[in-house]
C-alpha cells in the first residue's frame, strides 16, 4: 500500500514555470536531443606526469624528463605502473585532471549548444578515495560538486542574442562518491541534501524543493505537458549504503522514495505524459538492496506506459541491463526469504551483543563483517566501511546472484582479499567481472518467444572519468507533432527483424516456458498465492510518442593519442569524436525492448557481435580481453 504524505503528492500539472529555467516549447526550438553526462569525478590533486601508483598525485619515479615523456604515450596498465598525461590516464585508477574536464565542457560549448534540449546529469562529481596519503574529507567533496555545477552553469549559460534567454532543463543526480563518507546517506532531512539543495538551486525547480531536500530526488518537467525526467536517489537503493535498509519497511527513505515515484508515475499516465527515470546507480541485481531491485523492476514493468527510458551511470562500462518478468518473480521469493533471515539475524545478533565488539563498535548499524564476508556482500567493498548483520544481504547465495553463477563467483569472492585493496581497485578485479558474468547470463536468458510487456531496459552510459577512454551520449527523441492516443490493450507488434520473437498479443496471456527440446511445458499454479495477482503489465508506449528515443551516438576520446598530441601542442583543444552510432553500428532501428532484446540474442549468438560489443563497452581501450 502507497502512504501518501505531503511529498508524496504529485507535482502541479504546470510545475515547471515556477523553476529558474522557464522553458516553453511552444516559444523555444526543440532539436529533439539531448545529453547524458557521467561520473566526471575531477581530481584536483591530479598532476601530469603523477606515477599511477599513486593516483597520478606524486611523481615516485627518478627517470629523467625525455623516458617520462615516452612511458606517457604508452597506454599504462591498471596496475602495471606507468605515468599519467596531460588530459588523464586511460585504463587507470587515475581520475580525471581539471584539464580534462573542462577540455570536456569546452567541447560542449563548440559542438553541443544549441542543439540540446535538456541535460541529464548522473552524478559522481568527487575524486575516489584511492590514494591513502590523501584521505578525501567533506569538505573537499562540497567544493568539488559546487566547482562542477558552477561549469554547467557556465557552459549552458543562456545565449544574449535569444529573446527568451533560457537556460535548457539541467537534471543532476546524486552519486555515490558525492558524499562523505562515500556509500553513506542518512534519511533526510540531513546535512547532504541541504548542500545540495543550495549548490542546485538553480536545476531543481521549486516546486520540487521540499521533495528534494527530504529525500534527494525529485522530477523535472524538461519539456512542460510533454516530457518528464525523474533523478531518484539510488544512495537510498544502494546495497553499499548501511545506513539504510532496503525498500521493505515503511520507515525506510527507499520504501519512502518508491512511494513517491509510483505516485508521480500515476499523475503522468493521466497526463498522458512520457517519463525518463535517471540515477546514479543502475537497477542491477548486483548494486540494489533485494527488496529495492523487486520494487524497481515492478515499478519499470507496471509503467512502461508512461516510462520511455532509464538511463544511469556509476559503473563506467557501456552496456545495458534487461529488467524482465520472470526475475522479478524468482527475487521475490529470495526478498522474502532474505526478510525472514534477516528477522533470525536480527534476533540472534541481540542475543550475543553484550560482550562483544567488532571494530571497538558493538550491536550498531555499523558493525563490520570480514573483509571475504564483505566481497560476497557487496563485491566492490572498502575496507574503511562498515556494514550490520542486518545489512548482510544472502551472504551464501551472493545475494541475488543467479543459480547457475552463484558457485563460481562465491568461489571467486573467497579467493580476494577485499581488505587488501580499495574499493575501485576491488571493483575492477573481482566486482567488474562478477558483474559482467551476470550481465551474459541475463543476455543467454532471454527467450526464443518473449512477450514484450514483460521485460524494460536500463541503459548505463561510460564515464567521462577515464576509466577507460573519457565518454559522452547524445540522444534523439520523437519529436511528434501530436501525442497518439495511449491504447489501453496492447496493440499487435510483430518483430519483423528476429523471426525468434512472437507477435505481441492483444490479451496479456502468459507464455509456457520451453524445454530443451523445444517442447511446451505447462505453467505451473501456484499453490497458495500470498497476496492478490499481480495485474498485467500495460503496453509500452509507441515509438511514435513525442519523447520516445530513438537513437543516440556515443561519443569518445582517445585519450592516448590527446596525451601524445599535448606533448607538441598543449594548447590542441580536445576533441570527443563518433565511437559509434545505435543505429547505424548496432542496426536498432530505435531504442524499444523488442530491439535491445534483439540486441542481447544477436550478442548471444555471434561472436563477432560480441567482440564489437565488448570492444565499445569498454570505450576502444583495448583492455576487453583483461576482464572478459
Amino acid at each position: 500500500m502507497v502512504t501518501t504524505s505531503l511529498w508524496h503528492l504529485p507535482s502541479p500539472a504546470r510545475a515547471q514555470p515556477d523553476s529558474p529555467y522557464p522553458h516553453d516549447p511552444e516559444k523555444s526550438r526543440l532539436m529533439g536531443q539531448f545529453l547524458h553526462i557521467t561520473d566526471i569525478h575531477p581530481d584536483e590533486f591530479y598532476i601530469n606526469g603523477g606515477s599511477i601508483s599513486t593516483s597520478c598525485h606524486r611523481n615516485t619515479t627518478d627517470d629523467d624528463e625525455d623516458d617520462m615523456k615516452r612511458r606517457m604515450m604508452l597506454r599504462p596498465g591498471r596496475t602495471d605502473g606507468g605515468f599519467g598525461g596531460l588530459y588523464g590516464s586511460p585504463y587507470s585508477i587515475c581520475d580525471s585532471p581539471f584539464s580534462l574536464a573542462n577540455a570536456t565542457f569546452d567541447w560542449i560549448d563548440r559542438n553541443l549548444i544549441g542543439s540540446l534540449d535538456f541535460v541529464i546529469w548522473t552524478g559522481d562529481n568527487a575524486r575516489h578515495d584511492s590514494d591513502n596519503e590523501r584521505p578525501r574529507t567533506q569538505n573537499e567533496i562540497e567544493d568539488l560538486n559546487k566547482a562542477i555545477a558552477n561549469k554547467f552553469l557556465e557552459t549552458f549559460t543562456p545565449d544574449k542574442d535569444d529573446p527568451f534567454e533560457q537556460r535548457i532543463p539541467i537534471v543532476p543526480s546524486i552519486g555515490n562518491n558525492d558524499v562523505y563518507p562515500h556509500n553513506i546517506m542518512e534519511k533526510g532531512p540531513n546535512r547532504i541534501l541541504q548542500h545540495f539543495s543550495d549548490i542546485w538551486s538553480k536545476f531543481i525547480p521549486e516546486s520540487q524543493y521540499h521533495t528534494f531536500q527530504h529525500g534527494g530526488y525529485y522530477v523535472s518537467e524538461v519539456v512542460p505537458g510533454k516530457i518528464t525526467v525523474f533523478s531518484l536517489n539510488t544512495l537510498y537503493f544502494f546495497n553499499q549504503n548501511a545506513a539504510v535498509d532496503g525498500c521493505f519497511n515503511e520507515d525506510e527513505p527507499g520504501t519512502d522514495q518508491m512511494d513517491w515515484l509510483e505516485v508521480e508515475l500515476e499523475s503522468l499516465r493521466k497526463r498522458k505524459m512520457t517519463a525518463y527515470l535517471t540515477g546514479h546507480v543502475p537497477p542491477a541485481r548486483k548494486s540494489y538492496s533485494p527488496t529495492c531491485f523487486v520494487r524497481y523492476t515492478d515499478i519499470a514493468l507496471r509503467f512502461q506506459d508512461v516510462i520511455v527510458g532509464h538511463l544511469f551511470g556509476h559503473a563506467n562500462i557501456d552496456h545495458f541491463i534487461i529488467l524482465s518478468q520472470s526475475t522479478l518473480k524468482s527475487d521475490s521469493l529470495d526478498a522474502e526469504a532474505e526478510a525472514e533471515a534477516e528477522d533470525l539475524e536480527e534476533q540472534l545478533e541481540e542475543m550475543h551483543v553484550k560482550g562483544r565488539k567488532i571494530q571497538g563498535l558493538s550491536g550498531s548499524k555499523s558493525d563490520q563483517g570480514s573483509s571475504k564476508q564483505m566481497a560476497l556482500d557487496a563485491w566492490i567493498s572498502d575496507p574503511s566501511n562498515t556494514t550490520t548483520a542486518k545489512n548482510r544481504k544472502s551472504i551464501s547465495s551472493l545475494s541475488t546472484a543467479s543459480s547457475r553463477t552463484r558457485q563460481r563467483l562465491q568461489q571467486e569472492a573467497m579467493s580476494f582479499d577485499v581488505a587488501d585493496e580499495d574499493e575501485y581497485y576491488a571493483f575492477h578485479n573481482l566486482g567488474l567481472n562478477s558483474y559482467l558474468i551476470e550481465l551474459w547470463e541475463q543476455y543467454e536468458d532471454v527467450p526464443k518467444k518473449a512477450k514484450m510487456t514483460d521485460f524494460a531496459i536500463a541503459l548505463v552510459s561510460p564515464s567521462v572519468v577515464p576509466t577507460y577512454n573519457p565518454a559522452l551520449r547524445v540522444y534523439t527523441y520523437q519529436l511528434a507533432i501530436e501525442k497518439p492516443e495511449r491504447p489501453h490493450q496492447a496493440p499487435q507488434q510483430t518483430l519483423q527483424h528476429d523471426e525468434d520473437y512472437m507477435e505481441q498479443k492483444e490479451e496479456f496471456e502468459t507464455i509456457a516456458e520451453s524445454d530443451i527440446n523445444g517442447k511446451k511445458k505447462k505453467p505451473k499454479k501456484p499453490k497458495k498465492p500470498r497476496k492478490p495477482t499481480r495485474p498485467a503489465n500495460p503496453p509500452a508506449v509507441p515509438s511514435i510518442t513525442f519523447g520516445f528515443p530513438l537513437n543516440y551516438t556515443q561519443y569518445f576520446v582517445n585519450l592516448t593519442m590527446a596525451n601524445s598530441e599535448a606533448l607538441l601542442d598543449a594548447t590542441k583543444p580536445v576533441e570527443y569524436q563518433v565511437e559509434y552510432r545505435s543505429r547505424e553500428d548496432y542496426g536498432l532501428k530505435d531504442l524499444s525492448v523488442p530491439e535491445w532484446l534483439g540486441l542481447a540474442r544477436r550478442i548471444v549468438k555471434s561472436e563477432e557481435s560480441k567482440k564489437q560489443y565488448m570492444a565499445w563497452m569498454v570505450v576502444l581501450t583495448g583492455t576487453e580481453n583483461e576482464h572478459f
